[in-house]
């Protein structure tokens, strides 16, 4: 075959089917007269005017006319380009066809090109794939935009190069730090280090890193200006599509004022626990000292003076024992998580009716508790050692908030398979069923209370943390019934 014989059709057809792109011909009419494999493997796959029809059956709608009723606006431009091919011969510039299909964005580079055969003008329109080079350098200057404009400071280390340097700091390492990045790029993070920088916390790093592992740690560092930050420096190691190490990536973040106010708050609730402490002692002194002449008074008056001299006395033994409760409260509001363990039941009730009894003496024949000889004995709930807080709360609450000259109090004890619940019964004025719950808020006083309405409020707190619950029911035929359910330690 001489160089001016034509080409074999099936010489052509293999060529066009060879192409690693798609290609199709477009006559003067807008329609497909030929297209190559990559075209129909598009069009098969590719739900998008861009690919039309494949062939361009003759009572279709033709391409050109697919892509001009588009919605899509690449389409329009695509069929811009085509037209310039077909009226004017001339060659348009390459348009890039975005679109979404399948598992995601996709992008093609479209090209037209003008060609005429036997005096009939036609347009050979070509695309392919955007490259890939391209997408992963536009991906790249996405990344590092979104670094650059992080909060936090970020570096990148090459683990391997000797000491792990800096190949990459964003601008917010250069603010936290002080240091430009050019100032920081092939030296190792190590650098804001000094004397004061906590040695566990940098074993730490330095273990993690050498096990190629995630870290987090907080410790002192230095900026350039030789200010002294707290940091906390995170530490994950990145790893290619075949588990090899191939960067450290850090984050620093100032927690500066975070340990300064956590700092300052301690300082302030070591104050507040030095003046509790001598405060609640002197009150515990005065009114013991009220207590005890007042007590010697108990047998010298009668009638009015004698019920005056009881009220007198009920409020300094309230006020004696709420400098215990202020010690209890003191660590509830510290956040101190209690360690539980076994604790037997029946002696610590018999304990606190013990205790109510001694306190209210003066008065011994006008208050009655029942029930602390027929508590069933070997009973072990979860709790802490503030559980007598939990029921001294109660059974003073009880006697404080009675109405009556003669208060009854009945305490029993209900057994279930896993918990059991502590029956504090009085025939007080009882607790409305709107308050039933209310009466465990913090600052909330029972009838004409003149107390400070944080009984309740530690009770509560305390029960919740020992994973129990309590609640108010009515008792029978007038009063409250205080319950508490904690859990049994068996």
């Amino acid at each position: 075959m001489s160089p001016d014989d034509p080409v074999p059709p099936a010489i052509l057809r293999d060529v066009l089917d060879g192409l690693s792109y798609c290609l199709a011909v477009v006559d003067e009419d807008g329609r497909i007269v030929d297209l190559n494999e990559d075209w129909r493997s598009f069009a098969a796959n590719a739900d998008v005017p861009l690919a039309g029809a494949g062939d361009d059956a003759a009572d279709g709608p033709a391409y050109l006319d697919t892509l001009r009723t588009s919605d899509d606006p690449h389409a329009a431009r695509v069929a811009e380009s085509v037209v310039t091919a077909l009226e004017s011969g001339t060659q348009p510039p390459t348009v890039r066809y975005p679109y979404t299909e399948g598992d995601g964005a996709h992008a093609r580079s479209v090209r037209v090109i003008p060609i005429q055969r036997d005096g009939q003008r036609y347009a050979v329109v070509v695309h392919a794939d955007v490259d890939e080079d391209v997408r992963a350098a536009a991906d790249l200057r996405l990344k590092e935009r979104a670094m650059d404009e992080a909060p936090v400071g970020i570096t990148i280390a090459d683990p391997d190069r000797p000491d792990y340097p800096i190949i990459y700091a964003n601008e917010a390492f250069e603010r936290i730090t002080g240091y430009s990045v050019p100032e920081v790029l092939g030296r190792n993070c190590r650098f804001l280090q000094n004397d004061n920088s906590d040695e566990s916390s940098i074993a730490e790093m330095r273990e993690a890193v050498n096990e190629e592992e995630f870290v987090s740690v907080e410790l002192i560092n230095e900026r350039k200006d030789g200010e002294e930050f707290w940091n906390r420096v995170t530490i994950a190691p990145l790893f290619d599509e075949d588990g090899e190490l191939t960067h450290y990536v850090g984050f620093q973040e100032d927690v500066t004022d975070r340990h300064e106010t956590a700092l300052e708050l301690e300082r302030e609730r070591d104050r507040l626990a030095l003046l509790n402490q001598v405060v609640r002692h002197d009150i515990r002194n005065d009114m013991a000292v009220a207590l005890g002449w007042g007590e010697t008074l108990t047998d010298q008056v009668e009638g009015e003076r004698r019920d005056a001299l009881e009220r007198v006395l009920d409020a300094a033994t309230h006020a004696k024992d709420l400098t215990t409760a202020v010690a209890d409260i003191e660590r509830v509001f510290a956040g101190e998580d209690p360690e539980l363990e076994p604790t037997p039941l029946a002696p610590v009730l018999r304990e606190e009716i013990g205790r109510v009894n001694s306190s209210f003496d003066f008065r011994a024949e006008s208050v009655t508790i029942r029930g602390g000889d027929d508590l069933p004995d070997g009973i072990r709930v979860e709790a802490s050692s503030l559980l007598s807080s939990v029921f001294g709360n109660l059974l003073d609450n009880a006697v404080f908030h009675n109405d009556g000259d003669h208060p009854e109090i009945t305490v029993s004890i209900e057994e279930h398979d896993e918990s059991v619940v502590v029956h504090i019964a009085d025939d007080g004025p009882g607790v409305p069923d709107d308050r039933k719950r209310e009466v465990f808020g913090r600052g909330e006083k029972g009838l004409e209370s003149a107390g400070s309405g944080l009984g309740l409020y530690l009770v509560d707190q305390l029960v919740r943390s020992y994973g129990g619950s309590v609640w108010v029911e009515d008792n029978d035929p007038r009063g409250a019934v205080f319950c508490v359910e904690l859990q049994r330690a068996d």
